[in-house]
């Protein structure tokens, strides 16, 4: 390939010596963002259960989860991170845990650029609780479904209608937040490596959705008691009481 000398993509500074190692279908966009977007998602089962295991058990106990508990959990691959059979193993026969997984919806909506109300990319307006019962779940959880909704204030009134008064609505996100694109900044290598998955995947500089927690705190202004917020390594948690 030709370097371009202005370019921020890394894909275009690979030279011929690169094809004639790797073969030209590295230069096939469509394989390489095939391998990209492989590389950049697809792994919540292992980070949940591997590398975040631990912090399962903590996000459980602040949504207050016991036996006969009724829990709404909305996420990402959520049988296969787990979700599923943890809280219901803690809710036992008598409780109830009701799943909505949004997985192919939020693959869809990022790589097809969708942009709702919020600007963001990757995100379209949650209407999954509208026609739910009001004041039913002991708690609701949204694990790894928290970048893709358009509105958390629109999204966090309805959830929290479905929940009983004095109920947790627990946010829980393994994203792509600033602490990644800073310690992606601090080494040469790292940032190469970030910026040449992003560029191939076709979402260069990590251009998808990202709540911080000073923006959830604004969107449930009024309608939380005591809300709290926990960062550990990238997995961040935004919770609080049905006030």
């Amino acid at each position: 390939m030709t370097k371009q000398a202005d370019s921020s993509d890394p894909w275009d500074w690979m030279q011929s010596n690169d094809l004639q190692r790797f073969g030209p279908q590295i230069l096939d966009p469509i394989e390489r963002k095939r391998w990209c977007t492989a590389s950049l998602i697809g792994g919540l089962p292992y980070l949940w259960r591997v590398q975040a295991a631990s912090m399962k058990t903590f996000i459980y106990t602040q949504m207050r989860i016991h036996p006969d508990s009724t829990v709404l959990i909305l996420g990402e691959s959520v049988e296969s991170c787990g979700f599923r059979e943890d809280i219901e193993a803690l809710v036992g026969e008598t409780g109830r845990v009701d799943v909505i997984d949004i997985i192919e919806e939020a693959r869809d909506a990022t790589s097809g650029n969708v942009r709702g109300a919020s600007g963001k990319r990757g995100t379209w307006r949650y209407t999954y609780a509208d026609k739910m019962d009001s004041d039913y779940y002991d708690s609701v959880g949204v694990l790894q479904a928290v970048q893709h909704s358009d509105d958390w204030r629109q999204a966090g009134k309805e959830l929290l209608r479905v929940i009983k008064p004095g109920g947790i609505l627990m946010l829980a996100e393994i994203g792509f937040g600033p602490r990644l694109r800073l310690l992606a900044s601090q080494d040469l290598h790292l940032q190469y490596w970030v910026d040449k998955l992003t560029y191939g995947a076709g979402v260069p500089k990590l251009d998808v959705a990202y709540y911080s927690a000073d923006e959830l705190r604004e969107a449930f202004a009024g309608l939380l008691d005591g809300p709290q917020t926990f960062e550990w390594r990238g997995l961040e948690l935004f919770w609080g009481t049905k006030t």
